[in-house]
């Protein structure tokens, strides 16, 4: 019996042994798919450069997107409000007016190609309510939404994502119809968010900050909990963030970018808010960003004007 004991002890010693070199190896691929992971996205951008200042005559920049080959640039001001520029020489083509609609420094502009339809979608604060322009008709509605809605974006199923604050939320509406589809609340700590992106996980990033609270990027899950956090206190310290307004997520390589709207750098992030470097040069309050994937191009809105073009 003692025998048979012993030979069994000696095969769970085994066995666990096995385990703990499994775990062990485990750990040290993810830790070395996360190092070549970062590496990569610091390799690829390591030649990132602003090739292209678009000048917007000193009007501050509220939003940017693009469709097909037409750069569009929300304005802070109360006629023709989204400029129109060629993709390809960033030459002025023409303006878009939408009616009733004042922009100011919480608004936000984004698009989406569906299957029936290529819009145009800006926040409208002041009137609660999302401003919808279909560029094959022209024609603008008007989705009211519940709280007062501030950042834009839109996800790979064509579901319009919305940040609102008091109280703050993400909103889910339908891009085709606005129909609402689901209003999740912010963790309490979450204070004054600006703007939030789908990650390809299905978990969200969102940016946030106010002058007395934390000025944080966030990975918030599914529940709505922050699992993973970059910032705390305002400041300028690399490990520091001050008034990030805006995410784009690259769903290739998986990296962040977030404007770092009051440091004057837009901050590039891996998959799990890891800091990889930071672009400053050439960058003056960045507080809206828009990529492109396929030109490789993040188009950089600055508050007080203009858009710098960062090839990357």
């Amino acid at each position: 019996m003692s025998t048979l004991f012993g030979r069994w002890q000696q095969r769970c010693s085994l066995s666990q042994s096995l385990l703990q070199q499994f775990v062990r190896s485990t750990q040290t691929r993810q830790r070395k798919w996360l190092y070549w992971d970062i590496s990569n996205i610091a390799r690829l951008c390591v030649a990132a450069r602003v090739i292209k200042t678009i000048s917007t005559n000193n009007v501050n920049v509220r939003g940017v997107t693009s469709v097909d080959e037409q750069l569009f640039v929300l304005l802070q001001r109360n006629t023709n409000q989204v400029a129109v520029y060629s993709i390809d020489n960033y030459r002025l083509l023409h303006h878009l007016h939408v009616p009733h609609f004042v922009p100011d420094n919480h608004n936000d502009l984004t698009s989406c190609v569906g299957l029936r339809h290529k819009c145009l979608y800006m926040s409208d604060r002041g009137d609660k309510c999302i401003h919808r322009y279909d560029l094959d008709t022209s024609v603008i509605s008007q989705w009211e939404v519940p709280s007062s809605p501030t950042g834009l974006s839109v996800t790979s199923s064509c579901i319009l994502l919305v940040i609102c604050q008091y109280p703050n939320t993400l909103l889910e509406l339908s891009a085709e119809s606005g129909q609402h589809i689901r209003k999740i609340a912010l963790q309490s700590d979450i204070v004054r968010p600006w703007h939030g992106a789908q990650l390809t996980t299905g978990q969200y990033v969102v940016c946030h900050g106010s002058y007395n609270s934390l000025h944080r990027a966030c990975i918030v899950n599914d529940h709505v909990r922050v699992i993973r956090s970059y910032g705390d206190k305002q400041g300028s310290n690399i490990d520091q963030l001050k008034m990030p307004t805006h995410a784009a997520v690259d769903k290739d390589s998986l990296c962040i970018f977030v404007a770092d709207c009051f440091n004057n750098r837009v901050m590039l992030f891996g998959p799990t808010l890891e800091f990889v470097r930071y672009f400053s040069e050439g960058i003056h309050r960045p507080c809206r960003l828009h990529l492109r994937k396929t030109a490789r191009r993040l188009y950089v809105g600055q508050c007080y004007g203009g858009v710098a073009v960062l090839q990357l």
